[in-house]
């Protein structure tokens, strides 16, 4: 550890052996607390690279506590990191998209920079966040979802929590959770801060074996960056498909497709706000009010057609859309239907029930 620290000093990135070395030692609790601390700090100097984020999450996933899955299930957690006062869009999206036919293993934690993390807001909710690896199975095999509390599938995550919460700013570790789905989720939607560690997150989950993906940073006029498919700004979109067709086939020798590209609402058929204020809460219980009055068809504005852009992306992803603008018109309907709303009733009753 001592000759990687001296060779970050020097300008020099880790190599993913490297990386993955490092990783293995802090993971398993062997590394000196004092050279986590310099190690991650010397990360968070600058943003991590693909070498890196692949080599520390190749271990992140060997320790994580899995729970049991179909092959096509999906994720739609992002990194954060933006200090959003936004509703739980990716949390909102989840429960649609589980209701219009995809599985999904939501992947979440506690607040970190938002007013309200995703397991904040399912609590309020009235789900149970702590479940079992076995009810998360469950949930996700009767309810098309669950939802996988990050305390409780990095269980080595304890070794190296004291020294984030003493360091008090923001890791590689806080990019790694979209890289470690415990159901391994090979289809995913994730959300981050900006264009250029979109393209570097969508590299590391190639290399890590994603299926379908699209890592998208939005943006917003008065917000600046927003870790969501935007409704009031261009969104830069990095996606990869190495799925032959909508059958989940192989994707062949040429081993899938890679996009760079910018997307508008008016692209996927949706209407473009002058501002986020619709969207805006101070807790979690404002987003639990603003996520039942959506899925009670109370509501429309920004906050339905932020969550339909979104979940567009993550029916493609699942294969339950051909293109994003049709992913719209299907998650509209499972949202007009009431599909949606009984999808998190579903949720909440067989989170609280034994496997």
């Amino acid at each position: 550890m001592k000759d990687l620290l001296a060779q970050l000093i020097r300008g020099t990135p880790l190599t993913c052996a490297q990386a993955e070395s490092a990783f293995t030692d802090i993971m398993d609790g062997t590394a000196d607390p004092v050279h986590t601390a310099g190690l991650l700090s010397l990360l968070a100097a600058r943003e991590p690279t693909v070498e890196e984020l692949h080599g520390a999450a190749t271990v992140m996933r060997r320790h994580v506590i899995a729970i049991d899955a179909p092959e096509d299930v999906i994720d739609t957690c992002g990194t954060g990191g933006t200090g959003s006062p936004l509703f739980n869009i990716s949390t909102t999206v989840a429960l649609v998209v589980a209701a219009a036919g995809v599985p999904v293993a939501k992947h979440g934690n506690r607040s970190i920079t938002s007013r309200s993390g995703s397991s904040d807001v399912l609590r309020v909710l009235g789900v149970n966040i702590e479940t079992t690896p076995a009810q998360a199975a469950r949930c996700l095999k009767e309810a098309g979802i669950c939802f996988a509390f990050a305390p409780r599938h990095h269980p080595a995550m304890r070794h190296v929590a004291p020294i984030r919460q003493a360091l008090g700013f923001a890791t590689i570790f806080n990019l790694l959770g979209p890289l470690t789905n415990p159901a391994g989720a090979c289809r995913q939607v994730v959300g981050t801060r900006s264009a250029a560690l979109a393209d570097k997150l969508l590299d590391v989950l190639v290399r890590l074996g994603a299926r379908r993906a699209i890592v998208v940073s939005g943006s917003d006029p008065h917000m600046g960056s927003l870790c969501d498919i935007s409704v009031t700004g261009p969104t830069h979109v990095a996606d990869y498909d190495g799925v032959l067709d909508d059958s989940f086939g192989d994707a062949g020798g040429g081993g899938g497709v890679t996009r760079r590209y910018t997307l508008t609402p008016e692209e996927l058929g949706l209407r473009s706000y002058a501002n986020s204020d619709e969207l805006v809460i101070r807790s979690p219980e404002d987003s639990a009010r603003l996520i039942r009055a959506l899925l009670a068809r109370q509501l429309g504005g920004a906050a339905r057609e932020i969550v339909l852009a979104n979940a567009a992306a993550a029916l493609w992803v699942g294969g339950g859309a051909a293109t994003l603008k049709a992913g719209v018109t299907r998650a509209a309907e499972a949202l007009d239907s009431g599909a949606a709303e009984k999808t998190l009733a579903r949720l909440v009753a067989l989170s609280h029930e034994s496997a």
